[in-house]
């Protein structure tokens, strides 16, 4: 069965009301009709224009009218409904006083709002119609097609759209104010709730300049008539894709002169990842959730090109290992981790796999094939891949084999060794005299597994990079020149661990920033893993502490940070952590003019850092709360971190964010709020949360920071019943409330031993996250007890 087309009516009233028509125009032949809904009221159903009966069943959301469906017909329904609380569905956001209704359905809530086939592979077109208030204005997916005032209210006809699947419809109510611009024919179209618009063009120039490397890059035009970046208030997601109108967290549309360089790159990426979807995922969609990570995996990759090649100082692709590889190599080196390509059943599972291995271990074996197969072969692979599955679902394997065709390599054995089972390769690397042995098993932290795969490994001389497909347990090769390590620019997804002669006798001037960091990443992961020990660990580190670029102190001071976290009484972190960042920030400095982008990021992590491990150091960034308002929007973290360390106030901080309307200022305060400690200042949180002075978005960022401060780790224990019914109510449907458990107890249960709480309020949704939360704690306890002190 096809669905041809939905003709929607929505009569918005506002008491968070609504009734709703639609028309379902269906070709084909099934012996009953099954829709989705979730939460709605059905007041009749026609087929035909005969009234049908139905059934519903809650277990899987299925409507069930009763008949045969035979060639073509149409269904009408007339429904009532609810605008819910929870940030998922057809919801409230609240501003102040103030509101705004917004909609977020990936993956499965469009059923929350009308009812449908809400499947990916079941695209229609889509009319939308709305009847609201007169001094309210709609967005949805396509531009307006009529406005007119009847009986006092206003309704809203929208063009239909292309063909699309149920998730990336969008529908926006209320007050808003707009700036416009034009890419070609497009209408780009900056939208923000009223009073709430920045002045700044930076979004719209990453937009514009998004669609022609897209457009050059696929060699396909932009297939809607405009585009909608929506500022919403409250937000689960960062971001989401919605075809045409792509909604965006405040922080990554708002740019001030006191927005700093980290931000600036952190929006160019977020607008890009989502303007890539316009392409993979709303013009060609997976077929079924389990090939999700196309989506996710292509827009995370292609971002970080377009952006490096808009902005090559911002240096992408070291963010790109930094945010994307590395949490995804963590992630991926737990027994409970999963395939990229998971089998999914239901929805609870779908929002359960929108973590790191579907966007940043996708990302890193796209980037992995990119290297191998060449940038020419890929794009012209891509072109094909994208030009035929247009208005259309596929799955990977069509991807595979359009790789593979334009390259003439085995892409799709690659990919599959990496993408249907969990987990990465280890390779041992040892050189004896001219010959290089190589070893691979599966990377765990915790046991092993001799599993192996297909890896495209690079080879990095003195004189050059050889490539060479690794494909059994082990194999020895003749080295063609002065060897310096495996792995060349990080390209690949595995870690390699060399003997100790190696890290010693290693020359750094050999090394690009991307080499270095991957070294100095993996000794962090093999550390955990009791591969090596903490004086061969630490050896690296100050061997590698003589580098002074961005990637590698950022590394550097992350891994000390979270060592921190785990043993924050080890004498060499805390006189090692306080020495490194001390001397780090001595040989950056002040701001200089003209300095290179990436520095003033670094400064503020580093002095941020620094206030961690030495109170002197807190105390004198205490001092300059006064002149927060004047401080450099990279530096002004460390600031509210030093007042936090230092004076342990809440207080101050809670004013502080009643008065900022700075989305990027109000997340700084909230994590300074997770290094204070003590009953009063756990109040003034609580009570910031009730207030809203916390936004419902950003209270998982406060519970997973207070998980990792040693003194706020009893009072985390005390409320995780509440956090866990809390954060379930905020994020119904998706995986946040998982994702903020698997984070906290490695961390609490260092402290108090959580395995009897935790069988108390284990749920599916949050299944996952306890089990993978569980296998960290075992690691992070191991360390515990051999490196306290």
């Amino acid at each position: 069965m096809d669905i041809l087309s939905y003709e929607i009516t929505l009569d918005i009233k506002n008491d968070h009301k609504y009734t709703g028509h639609e028309i379902i125009t269906l070709d084909g032949n099934e012996e009953k009709l099954i829709l989705n809904e979730s939460g709605l009221v059905i007041d009749e159903i026609k087929v035909n224009n005969k009234e049908k009966n139905y059934k519903f069943y809650s277990e899987n959301d299925e409507l069930v009218v009763d008949g045969i469906i035979t060639s073509r017909s149409v269904v009408e329904i007339r429904f009532h409904g609810k605008i819910l609380e929870s940030l998922d569905g057809f919801y409230v956001a609240r501003y102040g006083d103030n509101e705004m209704y917004t909609t977020q359905f990936e993956a499965s809530s469009a059923r929350r709002m009308f009812p449908c086939i809400d499947n990916p592979s079941y695209k229609a077109t889509f009319k939308i119609r709305v009847i609201i208030d007169k001094d309210l204005s709609a967005i949805s997916n396509m531009p307006v097609k009529s406005e007119t005032i009847e009986n006092g209210r206003k309704i809203v006809e929208f063009h239909e759209t292309p063909r699309m699947s149920t998730y990336l419809i969008y529908l926006g109510i209320g007050r808003f104010e707009e700036k416009h611009d034009k890419y070609k024919n497009i209408d780009i179209i900056l939208a923000a709730p009223e009073g709430r618009l920045t002045g700044s063009d930076y979004p719209m120039e990453i937009a514009k300049r998004s669609i022609e490397f897209y457009e050059n890059y696929f060699g396909i035009d932009y297939v809607l008539p405009k585009m909608h970046l929506i500022s919403v208030p409250e937000f689960a997601a960062g971001a989401m894709e919605n075809w045409g109108a792509i909604t965006f967290r405040e922080i990554y549309l708002n740019v001030d002169s006191h927005t700093g360089n980290s931000v600036k790159k952190a929006i160019a990426d977020v607008i890009a990842h989502e303007i890539a979807h316009q392409w993979f995922g709303d013009l060609v969609t997976m077929k079924w959730w389990n090939d999700l990570w196309l989506n996710e995996s292509f827009a995370t990759f292609m971002s970080y090109k377009a952006i490096d090649s808009m902005y090559p100082e911002f240096d992408m692709f070291g963010d790109f290992v930094i945010s994307e590889t590395s949490g995804a190599l963590s992630g991926d080196s737990l027994i409970n981790s999963h395939p990229i390509e998971v089998e999914v059943k239901n929805s609870d599972e779908i929002s359960q796999i929108f973590d790191e291995i579907s966007y940043g271990k996708g990302g890193s074996i796209l980037r992995m094939i990119n290297k191998y197969i060449g940038d020419e072969n890929f794009k012209n692979g891509l072109n094909r891949y994208l030009t035929n599955f247009k208005y259309k679902n596929a799955e990977g394997t069509d991807l595979w084999e359009y790789l593979a065709k334009t390259s003439n390599e085995p892409v799709r054995e690659i990919m599959e060794s990496f993408i249907k089972r969990s987990g990465y390769p280890m390779i041992r690397a040892s050189v004896n005299g001219k010959k290089l042995s190589l070893k691979q098993e599966r990377f765990l932290l915790n046991g092993s597994d001799n599993r192996i795969w297909k890896v495209p490994l690079t080879i990095k001389y003195k004189n050059g990079i050889k490539s060479m497909l690794l494909s059994k347990d082990y194999d020895e090769i003749d080295l063609n020149g002065d060897f310096i390590k495996i792995n060349a620019d990080e390209s690949g997804f595995y870690r390699v661990l060399y003997d100790e002669a190696f890290y010693n006798d290693l020359d750094l001037k050999y090394l690009s920033n991307l080499d270095a960091w991957g070294i100095v990443n993996d000794a962090y992961a093999f550390l955990l893993a009791d591969r090596i020990d903490m004086n061969l660990y630490k050896m690296i580190i100050e061997k590698f502490s003589e580098l002074k670029n961005y990637l590698v102190i950022n590394e550097i001071s992350n891994e000390l940070f979270r060592l921190k976290t785990i043993i924050p009484e080890n004498r060499w972190l805390l006189e090692y952590g306080k020495k490194y960042h001390r001397m780090i920030l001595d040989y950056l400095g002040d701001k200089k003019p003209g300095e290179d982008f990436n520095v003033s990021i670094i400064r503020g992590i580093v002095s941020s850092r620094l206030a961690l491990f030495d109170e002197e150091y807190a105390m004198e960034l205490a001092e300059k709360i006064d002149d927060f308002d004047n401080i450099d929007g990279d530096m002004n973290a460390s600031v509210l971190n030093g007042y936090a360390v230092a004076l342990n106030d809440a207080s101050r901080l809670r004013e502080m964010l009643k008065k900022t309307d700075s989305d990027e200022t109000k997340v700084k305060i909230i994590n300074a709020m997770a290094l204070t400690h003590g009953d009063r200042n756990f109040k003034i949180i609580e009570d910031a949360m009730a207030t809203g002075d916390i936004k419902k978005q950003d209270t998982m960022r406060y519970y997973i920071n207070a998980a990792m401060n040693p003194m706020s780790r009893e009072y985390i224990y005390g409320k995780l019943d509440y956090i866990v019914k809390e954060l379930s109510r905020i994020f119904e449907g998706s995986g946040y409330t998982s994702m903020v458990i698997e984070s906290i107890i490695p961390y609490i249960g260092l402290s108090i031993d959580i395995k009897e709480k935790l069988k108390s309020i284990e749920t599916k949704e949050i299944n996952r996250g306890i089990k993978k939360g569980l296998e960290y704690l075992e690691v992070y306890s191991r360390l515990y007890n051999k490196y306290k002190i």
